[in-house]
């Protein structure tokens, strides 16, 4: 991902780069959002034996959800540094 191409310039590869990052953080934030909606379709069933599974999937979310962020600023951090130089 963070090889430059051929005849790529520095500046190509980060937009790429950043276009890249922007594809991931929309996969997950859709991810994420089934995801919740899954969570809200078992808790609507109000089965004990659903509860484990629920957290499971919260686990999940929550930690895709940390993921999300953590690319938000990476892609924010990418942004700036492709607006200085280039």
């Amino acid at each position: 991902m963070n090889t430059p191409r051929s005849g790529e310039s520095g500046c190509e590869m980060m937009k790429r780069i950043a276009k890249e990052l922007r594809a991931s953080i929309r996969a997950a934030e859709a991810g994420a959002d089934e995801i919740s909606q899954r969570i809200a379709e078992l808790q609507a069933q109000a089965d004990p034996l659903l509860d484990q599974e629920i957290a499971a999937l919260v686990q999940v979310r929550d930690t895709l959800e940390k993921t999300i962020e953590e690319e938000r600023t990476s892609l924010s951090t990418l942004e700036d540094v492709i607006t200085e130089n280039c």
